[in-house]
């Protein structure tokens, strides 16, 4: 016989048992979906909090270790104030070596490509539930300004002395908590060597070369211009242990960017990503990287716009600009 007092209790009773069976399954099947331990190596990361949460990820995946000390005689300046109210650190190459980037760089007057800058920062701003992830962050502008504002920033680069400028820039400016940075190129196969195009005056933008794979030894590890790859769903692991459901995303990999998409479908259909800003200048001269990037966006829809916003015709790619944004159908203010 069941007392008038359980009875009272049991919506109650039957609620948490439901609620336990849900964190239950969680734990237990959708974790371990992110998780395979069969094709990961262990690592622990540092989260917003000083909690440490343990996560899985493919020893492929070369994440730089910020806490370190950086020795490097850099040239580091405090760059222009954006927004009225965001300046960050960043730390240059040479300007003989680097016309474009670091070369863009006048003080407090001006940076690299600033109005793309100040539209990632405003939508940020504007959705503040967004994250950033920087893919070809070259020495960091877009990665520094993001985390400057207090984002979190997962940035990938494959070029070593990038990826230095990088490391001292976060480490001046102190937003090491903010940000996670990868040393490797994205390709569609992991765990392999290739070279980078070593391009004069271009130090920071080369293009990755496909033509051929190399062996592993000491001088490919310590040579800048050979870099390790990976798969774009292999930062998933970090993007969940971090707690991101939803970022914007920066692309700017010389040519590169279908790899991305070829090796990413697990990263977008898992997390809220309704905008993309990406470099279509070096897509245009790939016909089948362009058919590659535009079949996965279109299938996901996403429409491709020019930075103001301006819908794009799919039929004539060849000729859209030099930047532009692709767009969730279904999300509003991102224009």
């Amino acid at each position: 016989m069941v007392t008038p007092m359980i009875k009272n209790y049991r919506p109650i009773l039957l609620l948490f048992i439901y609620v336990m069976l849900g964190i239950l399954i969680d734990q237990i099947f959708i974790r371990k979906a992110f998780l395979p331990k069969s094709t990961c190596a262990s690592y622990t990361l540092s989260i917003k909090n000083p909690i440490e949460i343990p996560f899985q990820v493919s020893p492929n995946v070369q994440i730089i270790n910020l806490s370190q000390p950086i020795n490097a005689d850099f040239k580091c300046i405090s760059t222009k104030k954006l927004l009225n109210f965001i300046n960050t650190t960043i730390c240059l190459h040479e300007t003989e070596n680097d016309r474009f980037v670091s070369n863009s760089f006048h003080g407090t007057n001006s940076i690299w490509e600033e109005d793309g800058v100040k539209r990632i920062l405003q939508l940020l701003i504007r959705h503040p539930y967004l994250d950033f992830i920087d893919i070809g962050a070259n020495i960091g502008t877009y990665t520094m300004y993001a985390a400057a504002l207090g984002r979190f920033v997962l940035a990938i680069d494959c070029f070593a002395p990038n990826i230095n400028r990088i490391h001292r820039a976060v480490q001046i400016t102190n937003v090491a908590n903010r940000v996670v940075l990868i040393q490797n190129a994205i390709f569609t196969h992991s765990g392999q060597y290739l070279h980078l195009k070593n391009y004069s005056r271009n130090i920071g933008g080369q293009e990755l070369d496909i033509s051929k794979k190399l062996f592993i030894n000491q001088n490919v590890i310590n040579n800048p211009y050979i870099v390790k790859t990976i798969k774009f769903d292999e930062l998933l692991p970090i993007l969940v242990a971090r707690g991101v459901r939803g970022a914007i995303i920066k692309m700017d990999i010389e040519r590169s960017e279908s790899f991305v998409v070829e090796s990413g479908s697990r990263v977008f259909d898992t997390l809220e990503i309704p905008f993309v800003q990406m470099e279509w200048m070096g897509v245009r001269s790939y016909p089948d990287r362009a058919k590659v990037i535009i079949d996965f966006f279109v299938k996901r829809n996403y429409d491709p716009k020019t930075d103001s916003c301006k819908l794009l015709s799919i039929t004539q790619h060849a000729t859209w600009p030099g930047g532009i944004c692709w767009i969730k159908r279904n999300v509003s203010n991102f224009c």
